[in-house]
């Protein structure tokens, strides 16, 4: 490089870096501009909700006024006076602190009477308080409104109180007065919240020190709101927050900095590329005259490779060999000897075509073996391999007329089928295959049923390409498995669109959690003997973004299937246990939380650890929480220990649904259960079944020899609490007394009366159920 080149590049990069220097200061000052903007409208709403609630609760002036003026005290006793005050004080939803009507200056009527013990008859006109002597004085000359404070009320607050004279024919009444806590009025108007010390706002009257918030704010260019408070008014003030005006000028040094490193890197890499061309320049030149010399060298090559081509014709022979013997491979089944998978899918891609132009009928079956799986794991694979043998081998030595026949994998095979119109005809030719697989098949001196599941599928109607031909092919299949062993079904659109569906919930069920879908609410669990609310059930609910509210019923099996019911019950036993630690830090009497879990999270070795981890988080005591086993599927013996280590952490285990899926009575022998719920299918029928009537009593009999606790669900009637009541199931849950509800809702009712619902205990029951 010369001198020309390095001032032109040093040029260009003083340009760079003025020109981005003015635009990054415009940037900043926009920024600035814009904090400044937001603290205005920040501290503008502000000032607005403090002197919209001061106005609210000096209002009650006017109805104060208004009903002594009337003439309304005359004649009225001094609990119609309360009355009156204690309604105007709720209907106006107002929060002062207290108001008063003071005949003579003598606090006579003071509302709410709680909290202001202490200026009940409290004389005004010979209060020794500097401050409200004069506030007095003000009142009486003005006969207006005065507002004094904040100053420290007889009650022990920070207070502000409004006072008004009141004359009658010219003659000093008394007073009427609002008080206001300082603290709730500035927490009501939302500067005192204790969440965050961002903006930094201080409150004063004019030419005084601050009453909160630093003095010093108004020393520092603040932004100043005015509060008007009748005869005075207030200044709020706020200045930008310290960390928003650091966090800009961080932002600014940052990005300096990265433009100063790219104009360096830029340049850099351009004195490395002319400096590079340079050099090429020269390797070029040095390079062509070696490419001279090995050119001499190539001739010489040249006919040594005329040599190697025969060599290499002969190498041409051998691969051809090899070629056809992988083209072999390519579409048949090393194990079976029969097509394979690609065969078949030309096949079927030809014979469409053929279909298409001829105007043939075209079948594929698509089959697999029952229990297969089982053969591998019991006996080996080698056995299952034989065992694949044998059914192409009898397959292939029956009588059976189809086109293709192939193995696609594993135990999955296919059958191609044409001139077979009918449906008919293509039942008789599945029951023909599954009567030749059915004859036993001998493996280690046992014999084994061969059971087939064929899926049928026909051209066009289950499809019009290849591909969909072999998924609804497969589709039917799967649905004639879950029928029973050896069937077959014919594929409908119906089971297409119970395929999507199901496909499409498993993929919106992946994201719930993310999507922050799924809500836990409680249904309260009521003991009849106590009249109270002991406990209450957490229940899953998934509130879809387009489809709504789907049943558990329906996704809760599908998060099983696909193991997301690990994660969705630890979210669930998390939000529960922390909702129910925050109950007992405000009720008297704590409450039992029972948690659903799926039998299949208990095969996770590190369950025991993850509730643990748990309880901890959330602080909610073992003894508190009850764990309700949900029985879709039977458990064996190895989840005892996982229950025995839930139970002496003093978790209590309770059977969900009893006696309606897999629970039996040596369930109560063997795990350690302290409770039975009984399952609503019984308590539906205790109005009109004898027989759910018995269930329900002998259930309630082994409950109590086992020393187990009992709870009914689904209880939507007086009569079935009635006669659960009677039978000695005394705790209930069900419609009859809560529904499922959200947290705020339960807070709500822990302490209501259930009188009213268990009026049927006060009186002698008229239900009479014979058994």
């Amino acid at each position: 490089m010369n001198r020309m080149q390095y001032f032109f590049l040093s040029l260009i990069f003083v340009l760079l870096f003025t020109s981005t220097e003015s635009v990054l200061t415009t940037y900043k000052k926009s920024l600035l501009n814009e904090l400044q903007s937001t603290e205005a409208a920040q501290l503008s709403a502000k000032a607005v909700a403090l002197q919209s609630v001061i106005n609210r609760n000096f209002n009650l002036m006017v109805s104060l006024e208004a009903f002594v003026s009337a003439g309304y005290l005359q004649d009225k006793s001094e609990q119609e006076v309360h009355a009156y005050i204690e309604a105007l004080y709720a209907g106006s939803q107002a929060s002062a602190f207290n108001v008063v009507i003071a005949p003579h200056g003598v606090m006579k009527f003071v509302y709410p009477p709680k909290g202001n013990e202490d200026i009940i008859n409290w004389d005004l006109l010979h209060d020794p308080r500097e401050n409200v002597q004069t506030q007095v004085y003000q009142a009486l000359q003005t006969k207006k409104m005065t507002t004094d404070g904040p100053f420290m009320l007889l009650q022990g607050v920070q207070g502000l109180v409004a006072r008004k004279a009141l004359f009658q024919d010219g003659v000093f009444w008394g007073f009427v007065s609002v008080a206001i806590n300082m603290d709730k009025l500035l927490i009501e108007a939302g500067i005192k919240d204790g969440a965050s010390e961002e903006p930094r706002m201080a409150i004063r009257s004019p030419g005084m020190p601050a009453f909160y918030g630093e003095n010093t704010t108004f020393f520092q260019s603040p932004l100043i709101a005015v509060i008007d408070l009748q005869d005075t008014k207030w200044e709020l003030a706020a200045t930008p927050p310290a960390n928003a005006v650091k966090t800009v000028n961080n932002q600014m040094l940052v990005i300096r900095c990265a433009i100063l490193l790219v104009l360096f890197l830029g340049l850099f890499f351009i004195i490395y590329i002319i400096r590079q061309r340079d050099r090429l320049s020269q390797a070029v030149n040095e390079r062509t005259q070696e490419l001279q010399v090995a050119n001499e060298d190539l001739t010489a090559a040249n006919e040594e490779l005329i040599a190697g081509q025969q060599e290499l014709q002969e190498s041409t022979k051998r691969m051809q060999e090899s070629e056809q013997m992988l083209s072999y491979m390519a579409y048949h089944d090393v194990l079976t000897g029969i097509h394979n998978r690609a065969h078949f899918q030309m096949m079927l891609k030809e014979q469409i075509t053929y279909n298409q132009v001829r105007g043939t009928s075209l079948v594929v079956l698509f089959f697999d073996l029952d229990n297969f799986k089982m053969i591998n794991d019991s006996h080996g694979h080698h056995m299952g391999d034989y065992m694949l043998q044998k059914v192409v081998q009898r397959v292939q030595q029956s009588h059976l007329v189809f086109h293709t026949f192939a193995r696609f994998g594993g135990d999955e095979f296919a059958i191609l089928l044409e001139n077979c119109s009918s449906e008919q005809e293509i039942q008789a030719f599945c029951e023909q295959l599954i009567a030749v697989l059915k004859p036993p098949c001998i493996l280690a001196n046992r014999s084994f049923f061969i059971n087939a599941s064929i899926g049928i599928v026909q051209y066009p109607y289950g499809g019009e390409t290849w591909e969909a031909l072999l998924k609804n092919a497969d589709i039917a299949m799967y649905m004639a498995k879950k029928e029973s062993g050896s069937s077959y079904s014919f594929f409908t659109q119906h089971m297409e669109m119970l395929s999507i569906s199901k496909l499409e919930m498993e993929n919106h069920l992946r994201q719930s959690l993310d999507r922050k879908e799924l809500e836990i609410v409680y249904q309260p669990q009521v003991d009849c003997m106590k009249g109270a609310i002991t406990g209450v059930e957490a229940l899953l609910r998934w509130n879809h973004t387009t489809k709504g509210y789907i049943s558990p019923s329906d996704f809760i099996p599908v998060a099983e299937e696909i193991g997301l019911i690990d994660a969705i019950g630890e979210w669930v036993l998390r939000g529960a246990c922390r909702q129910m630690n925050a109950w007992h830090r405000q009720t008297d009497e704590p409450l039992m939380i029972s948690v659903n879990i799926s039998v299949k999270q208990l095969h996770d070795e590190r369950f025991v650890d993850k509730v643990i981890t748990i309880l901890e988080e959330t602080g909610l005591e073992a003894r508190y929480l009850e764990m309700e086993i949900t029985e879709n599927v039977a458990m064996q013996d190895k989840q005892m220990g996982v229950l025995n280590r839930l139970r002496q952490l003093g978790i209590s285990i309770s059977v969900d649904d009893f006696g309606t899926h897999y629970s039996s009575l040596s369930y109560l022998k063997r795990f350690p259960v302290t409770k039975i719920k009984l399952d609503q299918s019984f308590v539906r029928g205790v109005q009109t079944d004898d027989k759910d009537r018995a269930m329900i009593k002998a259930i309630i009999s082994v409950a109590n020899a086992f020393q187990l606790q009992m709870i009914a669900e689904g209880v939507e009637t007086e009569e079935q609490a009635d006669f659960l009541v009677a039978n000695g199931c005394h705790h209930i849950q069900g419609y009859y007394f809560y529904k499922p509800m959200k947290p705020a809702q339960l807070q709500a009712i822990l302490n209501k009366e259930l009188h009213d619902k268990l009026a049927f205990l006060g009186a002698k029951s008229v239900h009479n159920y014979d058994i």
